[in-house]
């Protein structure tokens, strides 16, 4: 039979964390999986569409119209979110769903060519619960259905030739981010020890703790499981522990320790898997390698720890060889670089110019190292939002911050670099946009959410972003950090709680922090405490001869995207420091 080509709307659809579901209690999983089918494919049929394949967690269909497609999905998303009410959280169904209209070739039943390439790789960009669209099915169904859609801008896919332009659907599985993205993590949890540096040069101690951030980052990036952050484990550093102990101790199900020894051009990295419950090795392995080749060596311990947890290794080793193209600089001096910069201690003057010539010489050294970008434009952003550093023009700035999301755009951290770029360049829908491709990217990062949870509340939306620096809280108190308290603060001004507000800053992590000495002034200005308040104003003077109620304005208010009548408030209580 003869091939038929034809123009179709392509819907791919499958389960979300289905590997973990399978693995906890197989029998419960394909019930569940029986009847969550049934709700799709009825969804299908009662559009429309034809299925055309249905392997495992996975389905695929056919419809004439992409308006049909697009209703089957949302309704099928809806119905999975009605029934999903009635199960507990770690045990409920969440399809992901791409939607693409394009050109498909018919061969004997089977769709073949990049429309339905393209919705498969939509799919995978879904969150749980979510649906994304192509621009083109976007184009053929705005204004004809009673929905939002969120622009995620163009979207390099994996062996599409050019980009795709992509849109997020707003449903009441996932009506934005508040519902999908505030989940906790369910998955089995791994504590990473700080890896032992096998040197006995204490000068080398950046690179030990280096390897071991850079495998922590990797394993976060799989959604089945629950890494614990990195200021969680650090705390352990150069203790001898028993691991079984510790693992129960921080509620881990397995722990992986190991070391690093650092010889010239060489480098041995030991590693070991270790299960809580039993004590016992999971996995073992011992690399003797070049240090050009370290980036294949952590992403192998990764796969293979990964593996070891969830069964996915077939999956994780093409994952693995892919990553560790992705990030491999040119010149490994640059990675060394970039490792010394990110282990000095933040928050000077002085650290903060010593950490940017570290960064600058790696970008010297390797241009496209996506790294070094995103480490340089991450600095450099916060220091001019903190008026650490006026020399750089906020141009420069916010094209370091693009260039990283260009070079990496599997990159939680290039997305959350460009959301702030977004955000001070006040273009907040395109802030948005990377805002939910970091939490796609890093769902359970407490960084990710407490960075990006206080911008999300400074632009007005002051409940969602106190539930997302709350989930960071929850997910590490360390790294949450002033992000959190910021927000809280803020938000407690704003309701005229002002005792909570002074209570919430005292907490602060940063006390001498132009922005935390202004909160005091704002905090005790409202309580009335005229002798404290203009204390507190005298020391904000101290690091800003021009402080005034008119720089504040320009310079703080402004510049982080406060509302005008959230502006006001603050300066009320400014004001009120003086009166």
């Amino acid at each position: 039979m003869s091939a038929l080509r034809k123009l179709a709307a392509i819907l791919s659809a499958d389960i979300a964390g289905y590997s973990r579901l399978m693995g906890e209690d197989e029998e419960a999983t394909v019930a569940a999986l029986s009847r969550s089918r049934g709700v799709l494919r009825h969804a299908v049929e009662s559009h429309g569409g034809r299925v055309l394949d249905a392997v495992g967690d996975s389905m695929l269909a056919e419809f004439a119209s992409p308006v049909e497609a697009l209703k089957c999905a949302v309704e099928a998303q809806d119905e999975m979110a009605r029934l999903n009410a009635e199960v507990p959280e770690p045990r409920r169904m969440r399809y992901r769903i791409g939607v693409n209209l394009g050109d498909v070739m018919e061969r004997d039943g089977t769709l073949y060519g990049d429309g339905v390439n393209v919705a498969a790789r939509l799919q995978a960009l879904a969150e749980s619960g979510g649906i994304w669209l192509a621009g083109t099915v976007f184009d053929q169904v705005e204004g004809k259905v009673p929905l939002r859609f969120a622009p995620m801008g163009e979207q390099a896919l994996k062996n599409i030739a050019r980009p795709v332009r992509a849109y997020r659907v707003a449903t009441a599985a996932s009506p934005g981010t508040d519902r999908s993205v505030l989940a906790m993590p369910g998955g089995p949890t791994i504590a990473v020890l700080p890896f032992a540096n096998m040197d006995g040069d204490p000068a080398q101690e950046y690179f030990s703790d280096g390897v071991t951030e850079d495998i922590i980052t990797e394993l976060s990036r799989f959604h089945d499981l629950h890494v614990l952050a990195r200021n969680t484990t650090f705390q352990f550093k150069g203790q001898a522990v028993d691991v079984p102990s510790l693992g129960r101790r921080l509620g881990a199900r397995y722990v992986l320790e190991g070391s690093v020894r650092r010889a010239g051009a060489s480098v041995r990295i030991a590693a070991q898997l270790v299960s809580v419950e039993s004590g016992a090795h999971v996995w073992a392995e011992r690399y003797d390698h070049d240090l050009t080749d370290i980036f294949a060596v952590q992403d192998h311990i990764t796969a293979e720890v990964v593996g070891a947890m969830t069964g996915m290794s077939g999956a994780l080793q093409r994952a693995e060889r892919e990553a560790a193209e992705r990030k491999c600089p040119g010149r490994l001096e640059a990675y060394d670089l970039v490792l010394r910069a990110t282990a000095m201690p933040a928050g000077s003057k002085e650290s903060y110019r010593a950490m940017r010539r570290l960064l600058e010489r790696a970008i010297a050294l390797d241009p496209r190292y996506a790294r070094a970008r995103q480490e340089y434009a991450w600095l450099t952003l916060r220091g001019w939002a903190h008026h650490q550093d006026d020399a750089l023009p906020f141009e420069h700035l916010f094209a370091s911050a693009m260039r990283s999301v260009e070079l990496d755009p599997a990159d939680a951290f290039a997305h959350r670099t460009a959301a702030w770029g977004y955000f001070f360049d006040h273009q907040l829908d395109l802030f948005e946009r990377e805002v939910a491709l970091a939490f796609q990217l890093a769902p359970y990062t407490a960084d990710v959410f407490a960075q990006l949870g206080m911008l999300v509340s400074f632009t007005g939306q002051w409940e969602r972003g106190v539930q997302l620096v709350t989930k960071a809280q929850a997910l590490n108190a360390q790294s949450a950090g002033g992000f959190f308290h910021t927000t809280l603060f803020y938000d407690h001004y704003l309701k005229g709680e002002y005792a909570k507000a002074l209570e919430i800053i005292r907490q602060h992590p940063r006390q001498q922090q132009l922005e935390t000495l202004l909160k005091y002034v704002m905090a005790f200005g409202q309580l009335r405490e005229r002798t404290k308040a203009a204390e507190y104003w005298a020391r904000c003077a101290a690091q800003v001869p021009a402080f005034s109620a008119d720089w504040l304005r320009e310079n703080v208010f402004r510049r982080w995207n406060f509302t005008a009548a959230d502006t006001e408030k603050f300066l009320e209580g400014c004001a009120r420091a003086a009166t």
